[in-house]
């Protein structure tokens, strides 16, 4: 299968051993010595990924010459994973950590570390205090079980030095871009939140939705982040505009290093929400066959806004359970195009990295040239999800036997398990097309409804 591209992800491990530093290695990351202060303050150190191997060896220099501990992130692999959230947001950005043995310790190395980090850029570490351009602070206690503890440090008794701007400011919802009042924060991650808000323009008082992307957020080998991903989903959705059913971009904007898309407001709730709603601990087979029939429905509604993206010349390659919304209307519309592809330009080049783990197909992992098949492997996890309730990341397996007897189990359905098991085959030319996809949910909601005239008729 054509790649993509060809990255060459650089391991620290090799930077530690020529530097003569002894470490011990666990699953993520690199530890040297152990350890000691029961309290006092830790010291976080942000860097991009593609700037880390050159940024960790000037760094080393100074810590070898301290009697601190410290841990680095394993290799470049495991700091996109980190900066990308996958070990939780709390993680983000923590590229190196250091446990200064006392006050005079920590506060003499932050000094030298913000000449060293001065011109340097990293993902912002959430509950820390920014004392520098890529150096964060937390207060660290060790609790009952000898574990240590890591919590946002006391302002009022911050020993560290540090510029105003650098200061949080109190979690207040204000003015966005001098036109948008947020109500609500719908979510918050470590790329950036996203706010149901007041559009103010033109006194319209209309809702609308802003999605934030943080400095440096999800940051590649290619010099991109979250604004690039931001401006490319306002692109893709300048191109489907009357083809496909999704929210209109009606702003993009940068303030203070934040970047902003905003969108018309989709009034209604997630496809997610809505499948568990129905199903409530209850299997597919305890369900009446009209609600299954309005389930799949469902289903059907995602699997033609899907078609319409492809046949507008793009790969969603995020179709997950989330990235539906039903609408008051009973309608479901197609959200988050971050990740999308447009086929006929072949951009953007490379495609953006990452996917919605238990969704995102084997080939979008290992950087294949995108394809439309692989948001047929996502459709068929999503009707994995649809039939069963089960997060799919736990759910499906590589071991196909296994999986069709649990779904089988659960749902009784034999030609939808076998459908999914066609949408998750490890190569995309056995997946079935998306015409095949909607034929055969198709003809199963129609036997269902024969189904249940036949039940209907009896009971009369």
């Amino acid at each position: 299968m054509e790649k993509a591209f060809t990255v060459h992800l650089v391991s620290y491990v090799p930077i530690l051993k020529s530097a003569g530093i002894k470490f011990k290695e666990d699953e993520k990351t690199l530890l040297v010595g152990k350890p000691l202060a029961d309290s006092g303050y830790v010291i976080h150190i942000s860097s991009r990924t593609v700037d880390a191997p050159t940024f960790i060896q000037a760094i080393l220099q100074l810590l070898k010459k301290s009697k601190a501990a410290y841990r680095i992130i394993k290799g470049q692999h495991d700091q996109y994973r980190l900066n990308a959230g996958a070990y939780g947001d709390e993680e983000v950005g923590k590229v190196i950590t250091i446990f200064p043995n006392n006050l005079n310790e920590a506060i003499g190395l932050v000094e030298e570390l913000k000449t060293v980090t001065a011109f340097h850029k990293g993902p912002e570490v959430i509950q820390a205090q920014r004392v520098g351009e890529v150096i964060y602070i937390q207060k660290v206690v060790r609790n009952d079980n000898k574990e240590l503890v890591l919590s946002a440090p006391d302002l009022k008794k911050f020993p560290f030095e540090y510029k105003k701007q650098y200061r949080k400011k109190k979690n207040r919802l204000g003015l966005i871009g001098k036109a948008y009042l947020p109500i609500q924060l719908l979510r918050s991650a470590a790329k950036g939140n996203i706010y149901k808000a007041i559009n103010l323009k033109g006194l319209k008082f209309d809702w609308c939705l802003i999605k934030q992307g943080n400095p440096v957020a999800l940051d590649d080998h290619f010099d991109r982040d979250m604004k690039d991903r931001l401006e490319w989903q306002k692109e893709v959705h300048a191109n489907l505009k009357g083809k496909v059913y999704t929210p209109d971009v009606i702003d993009y904007f940068t303030s203070n290093d934040y970047h902003y898309l905003v969108f018309n407001y989709a009034d209604g709730d997630s496809l997610g929400n809505v499948i568990r709603s129905f199903l409530a601990g209850k299997q597919w087979t305890e369900l009446n066959y009209p609600t299954q029939i309005k389930i799949l429905g469902y289903f059907l509604q995602a699997i033609e806004l899907i078609k319409s993206i492809h046949e507008a010349g793009f790969v969603h390659r995020d179709v997950t359970d989330s990235n539906f919304i039903l609408l008051d209307d009973g309608k479901l519309c197609v959200i988050d195009f971050e990740l999308s592809y447009s086929l006929e330009k072949g951009e953007p080049n490379p495609p953006f990295l990452l996917g919605t783990f238990g969704y995102v197909a084997p080939e979008q992992v290992q950087h294949a040239v995108p394809d439309p098949k692989e948001d047929i492997y996502s459709l068929g996890a999503l009707l994995c999800f649809v039939l069963t309730g089960c997060k799919t990341w736990d759910f499906i397996t590589t071991n196909h036997h296994q999986l069709k007897s649990k779904l089988v189990r659960l749902t009784d359905e034999k030609e939808l398990t076998e459908l999914i098991l066609k949408c998750l085959s490890y190569n995309r030319t056995d997946r079935p097309s998306i015409q095949t996809v909607h034929a055969t949910v198709l003809n199963r909601i129609s036997n269902i409804k024969n189904l249940n005239h036949e039940t209907i008729s009896m009971a009369v």
